[in-house]
């Protein structure tokens, strides 16, 4: 499979972002398959591009089987909405030739934020006619108000309706808290488009230190006692409790504070901790991987923070994953799903977000009990490796890519019909419908002008169906049902349902609501005859199909089982008519279904 993965930040800059392209990318890469990353110079966070990349527009590299193209963009240590803005948006534009330079993909992968490159990906994915996977780790523009970065207003709504139009469009929408799929599903993208990957951390990498064959402590535990944070300084991870934290414990002497990282909350933290002369807390830039986890071996205590609010209990901060597989105590301000995470690991204890008061006493206890920190640290390695993983996490991301190919290109089965009946067949479809259509075209215009007196909402009704081969394809229809109804099997809703329109029962009795399919036959996604498409989400019925080979049909616009019960009958039944169908092809047997469909075409039997 080859996959085309669109991420504004991939290492070697540091962060929780380029931290999971590259697992994922890499992940992808030792499974076999074909990763093309395109991403920006290397910049972020201090938004300085690196020595070694500076005078140059495009650069292509290969790591570990991926091949990297690395597309010039505008980088400014200046951070305000201006700068900002341009760089998203540099890199979107410059990125767009670069994703379309790239071998044909069968999947387009794009991580959000920013959103402005998730409409390159959308725009990738149209022309190379791959369907596309958003990842979205931070649920923008909604998390920038949150965050007080952003008023809501005109801006907001924009980067909202982008957020909205690509996730609406986007085959599969990956997440990664359960919060966050909570909040994206409660504004109307259904459930079985949603997939929670959460992060993790590398096991690999981040794992416990060696014991030493003496016993003896390291000379950072031996001198002072430790307390690490190790990530992003930014405005969502509340570090002003650690700094609360800090300046009360300014006169114990033996504990000292390490905060190891950039952003743009990092100035003023450093200017605090000058002003209130806090000797006992130290800076130090972010760390590469490697070194990064020997700094958290040596550590006595790991924090974690966030700031306190709903929004923030939606958020796992990445860095717990990280301290917990390297089996060292976590104190953790957080709330909501970060919170269930440290309780659920048994590796850490969990105190207010925002209150540097209990952070601290929580330090200080700890401080004073170095078994209890050794059975918090002996809790975390073991947890991370059953459920956090890195290695787990790209496994899962495969699946996903496979289902969405599989949905899009199909499934390596043999197409039904075949040879000169299948050209006769198409022949055929192609002068009924078009004839159809244009004998049928005041009809059309009659039904249009009846459901827009009839009921607020469009004339026509798309929807996701499952085609030949189980590939996915939009069936059109007249609008029967009020708006807003979700998808739902016609069985499913029953009959006399509150959710068709006074027009729809009608159009559905008579059938006139399929129709419009005379132009999904003349694309080519069905046929005037065969087995009736399942909704995308059907999945028992499409696993049915699949088990005795239905799916090798077209779906038709009538069938066996449309004559034979239609909604009436049960699904098991449904597989078994689609079957005999398949196993009686024949001109004479379609020529004969057509017959019974004219006899029960106005039966109000079986129509719901």
């Amino acid at each position: 499979m080859r996959v085309l993965f669109i991420s504004q930040y991939f290492p070697p800059e540091t962060g929780a972002a380029p931290a999971r392209a590259l697992h994922f990318a890499r992940s992808l890469a030792a499974l076999g398959h074909e990763v093309t990353v395109v991403t920006g110079l290397p910049n972020h966070p201090s938004g300085v591009i690196r020595p070694e990349f500076r005078g140059t527009r495009r650069k292509s590299e290969t790591l570990d089987g991926i091949r990297i193209e690395r597309v010039w963009l505008y980088a400014t240590p200046r951070k305000n909405a201006w700068t900002r803005l341009w760089n998203h948006l540099s890199f979107a534009c410059a990125a767009l030739p670069a994703a379309l330079g790239a071998s044909r993909p069968d999947v387009v992968l794009a991580t959000t934020p920013p959103l402005f490159h998730g409409i390159t990906a959308w725009l990738v994915s149209r022309l190379r006619r791959a369907p596309l996977v958003l990842d979205v780790r931070d649920d923008w523009p909604h998390a920038a108000i949150a965050l007080g970065e952003m008023r809501d207003g005109f801006v907001a709504r924009v980067l909202a309706a982008i957020s909205r139009f690509l996730q609406v469009r986007a085959h599969r929408v990956v997440v990664v808290t359960p919060g966050m799929r909570v909040r994206i599903e409660d504004r109307g993208i259904e459930d079985a488009r949603l997939t929670l990957i959460t992060n993790g951390a590398d096991t690999e990498l981040f794992r416990p230190a060696a014991e030493s064959s003496n016993g003896e402590p390291s000379a950072m535990e031996a001198a002072r006692f430790t307390v690490l944070y190790a990530g992003t300084h930014g405005l969502v991870h509340g570090m002003e409790a650690l700094m609360d934290a800090a300046e009360r414990l300014k006169d114990r002497s033996e504990i000292r504070f390490l905060l190891v990282g950039d952003g743009v909350a990092k100035a003023e933290l450093e200017r605090r901790a000058r002003e209130q002369q806090l000797q006992h807390v130290e800076f130090r830039p972010s760390e590469p991987p490697e070194r990064l986890v020997e700094t958290i071996r040596a550590a006595d205590v790991c924090v974690a923070t966030t700031r306190a609010g709903q929004f923030y209990g939606e958020t796992i901060p990445v860095k717990l994953f990280d301290y917990l597989a390297c089996g060292r105590p976590v104190v953790a301000a957080v709330t909501g799903d970060a919170a269930d995470v440290v309780e659920r690991s048994g590796g850490g204890v969990v105190v207010e977000p925002g209150n540097g008061g209990a952070l601290a006493e929580a330090l200080v206890e700890l401080a004073g009990k170095p078994e209890r920190r050794r059975e918090l640290g002996r809790a975390g390695p073991p947890f991370v490796e059953a459920n956090y993983s890195r290695h787990a996490a790209g496994a899962r991301l495969e699946t996903v890519l496979r289902e969405v190919e599989r949905a899009a290109h199909g499934r390596d089965v043999p197409n039904r019909p075949a040879g000169l009946y299948a050209m006769v067949r198409r022949l055929l479809d192609i002068m009924i419908a078009g004839g159809a259509l244009l004998v049928l075209s005041p009809v059309f215009a009659i039904i249009a002008l009846a459901i827009r007196f009839d009921s607020p909402g469009p004339v026509l009704f798309r929807q996701r169906r499952s085609g030949r081969r189980s590939s996915e394809f939009t069936i059109l229809k007249f609008r029967t049902m009020k708006v807003g109804t979700p998808d739902l099997a016609s069985h499913l809703m029953g009959p006399g349902s509150s959710r068709v329109t006074r027009l729809g029962g009608f159009l559905r009795r008579t059938s006139l609501d399929e129709l419009p399919q005379l132009w999904n036959v003349l694309k080519g996604d069905m046929t005037i005859v065969g087995p009736r498409p399942a909704l995308y989400n059907q999945y028992d019925l499409i696993g049915m199909r699949q088990a005795v080979s239905v799916d090798a049909l077209k779906p038709g616009i009538t069938g066996w089982a449309q004559v034979n019960g239609r909604d009436d009958i049960p699904m098991e039944r449904k597989v078994e008519l689609d079957r005999t169908y398949l196993e009686h092809l024949t001109p004479g047997f379609d020529l004969f279904i057509l017959f019974r469909t004219v006899v029960v075409l106005f039966s109000r039997r079986g129509v719901y």
